[in-house]
């Protein structure tokens, strides 16, 4: 492997090998507007001559508070070439929390992306270490483009000072705190090396096909580890990276960039599948069943294309017919020239896996931890097999302790958290980092998640019970949007289900029943007993004391404005379970 030394020296190899046209993109109200990879190298240098100007030394810390955008990657390279290290805070997170933050890194700078983001950093950042607050828009804080002034002016009259700083930065330097989410407990900041993010990175480069040029989709947010260092893959493969402000411009973003390649999260995939299938689901009685008979069709070819072989014979005609009615469609719809995906963050459910591989899409199920920087595994080309997360990476050693846990070794493992030397003693020993995450590795060295140790339910009958297998299950009926599971200290498992209410109301018309509204619906005796035959059905394969025998619908959504999930999209369950309490009792009443 190729370990570049450093972050920013990653960056400036990108400017001598791919001196392309266009690096760094963003939608603006007339079009799509590109930074070139001089311009990029330009304003790094800038900002980063600006930063030393006004007092940033070696290993201070700066913040830095945006959604994705092309200045998001440019103050993050800045940072690290001024000698800085960058903590990225979600601008989604309440104002305690940005505080918090704030407070525990010790930031003396920030970076927000909007004069409302700087408004909430003034709000907070009173008995912080933060004395200087610049902005990429509006007026509220120091304009960035005065930095960028400061730094030309700064490097105009000491040339030396950039270069020396670069030169001081190795692989054991401190390049990024990044504060876990914390789905329970006070986030922990995870110290990266340059080291550690330029050993994953060089892991990755090869895995999959990326080409100089190609078109990248960046939509996850970059405060998460898991897309800034593919963000770092993708510079160094000479991709140009267009960046989605927000989840709700995503489709109108792949219609217009019509990317080869994005990262994602299980859950984006999800509603893509859903989608397809429910608007299926909608149309005539025909077109239904010959929606239906389409897809099934494609799925019989999902085993094929994951092994790299093409249907033949009376196999690949039908596949060609689920194509033309409604396979080339989806493709077309997520850009006519996407050739795959990787997902990570969370579980990818296996019946989404096969959808898209039945559509011609690969997509590569991956794990890691924001603590590993974070890749440890990965399905890739001529390493794929359903259920599982895929061999260790290059470098990367794993080994299942014997209570089952996953233990991690290699460069890419983090130094420990800032300033938790307690926490730090519990993860980290005897040379091992201890992921907290339970599983198992076959004869072929692939590894199978099969729950997290400390997410499990302890019944009151004494059975230890992992959720993840039971919302697996009942989570890939077509009603059900979400499915939390519950049980710690009662006698059985339940269920909180956020419905899929669109199925659910086209079932129900399709049934014969009359319109009404939503908690009318889903208080029917004829729609619970549907939930009932569904939870039933795709729980067949569990244990006995695993299956769930109660359910409760939720009447509202998951999301993080009502702090029920993390911004990387985990489900909150101490969250939900308190403020959902009556219906948890109710199950058991």
């Amino acid at each position: 492997m190729n370990v570049r030394s450093s972050i920013p020296a990653l960056f400036l190899a990108t400017l001598r090998e791919h001196p392309q046209e266009e690096m760094l993109g963003v939608r603006q109200s007339d079009g799509w507007s590109w930074l070139s990879s001089e311009q990029a190298g330009e304003a790094v240098r800038e900002i980063a001559g600006g930063l030393i100007a006004r007092g940033l030394t070696p290993r201070a810390r700066v913040a830095l508070v945006s959604e994705n955008r092309p200045e998001w990657a440019l103050v993050d390279l800045a940072v690290q070439s001024a000698g800085g290290v960058v903590v990225p805070i979600y601008p989604t997170l309440s104002l305690d929390q940005t505080q918090f933050l704030l407070k525990d890194s010790g930031a003396c700078v920030a970076f927000v992306s909007t004069s409302e983001l700087a408004s909430k950093i003034e709000s907070v950042r009173a008995g912080t270490a933060c004395t200087q607050l610049y902005a990429f828009d509006g007026e509220s804080a120091t304009p960035i483009a005065r930095l960028r002034e400061a730094g030309r002016d700064f490097l105009s009259q000491h040339p030396e000072a950039l270069e020396e700083r670069l030169a001081g930065l190795g692989p054991n330097e401190l390049a990024t705190i990044v504060y876990t989410s914390g789905t329970t407990g006070i986030p922990k900041g995870a110290m990266l090396s340059h080291g550690n993010i330029c050993h994953n990175v060089a892991a990755c480069l090869d895995l999959f096909d990326f080409r100089s040029g190609d078109t990248a989709l960046s939509f996850l947010p970059l405060s998460h580890i898991f897309e800034r260092m593919v963000q770092y893959v993708f510079l160094q493969k000479g991709l140009r990276i267009a960046y989605v402000r927000s989840l709700e411009r995503l489709a109108d973003a792949i219609a217009e960039t019509r990317p080869h390649v994005f990262v994602t999260v299980p859950r984006v995939l999800e509603r893509v599948a859903g989608r397809v299938r429910e608007q299926i689901e909608q149309s005539s009685a025909i077109r239904r069943f010959v929606g239906r008979r389409a897809l099934a069709w494609a799925e019989h070819c999902a085993d094929l294309f994951m092994r790299g072989e093409r249907p033949r014979g009376l196999g690949g005609a039908r596949w060609m017919a689920a194509d033309r009615l409604v396979l080339s469609r989806l493709r077309a719809r997520l850009g006519g020239r996407l050739r795959f995906v990787v997902s990570g963050g969370a579980a990818l459910p296996r019946d989404v896996t096969r959808f898209f591989w039945a559509a011609a899409i690969p997509v590569y199920e991956g794990y890691g931890l924001t603590e590993t920087a974070p890749v440890l595994c990965a399905n890739r080309p001529g390493h794929i097999r359903l259920g599982t997360v895929g061999p260790p990476i290059p470098g990367v050693e794993l080994r299942i302790a014997p209570d089952g846990e996953i233990l991690a070794r290699g460069p890419n493992v983090m130094k420990g958290y800032w300033q938790n030397e307690l926490d730090t003693g519990e993860v980290l020993r005897g040379g091992w980092f201890h992921t907290g995450d339970l599983g198992s590795l076959d004869t072929d060295g692939l590894l199978r998640i099969t729950g997290r140790k400390k997410d499990i339910l302890v019944l009151s009958t004494g059975k230890n019970v992992a959720p993840q297998a039971i919302e697996d299950a009942v989570g890939q009926s077509p009603y059900v949007s979400r499915v939390i599971a519950v049980g710690d200290e009662r006698p059985a498992i339940g269920l909180l289900i956020v419905p899929n209410l669109e199925m659910i109301a086209r079932w129900a018309r399709d049934n014969g029943l009359p319109d009404a509204d939503r908690e009318t619906l889903l208080a029917s005796p004829q729609v619970r007993r549907l939930m009932r035959s569904e939870i039933v059905r795709l729980q067949a394969r569990l244990s006995t004391f695993e299956k769930a025998r109660q359910f409760e619908f939720l009447h509202e959504d998951l999301t993080e404005e009502n702090g029920l999930l993390t911004p990387t999209q985990k489900v909150r369950r101490q969250a939900v379970i308190e403020r959902h309490g009556h219906l948890v009792n109710r199950l058991y009443e």
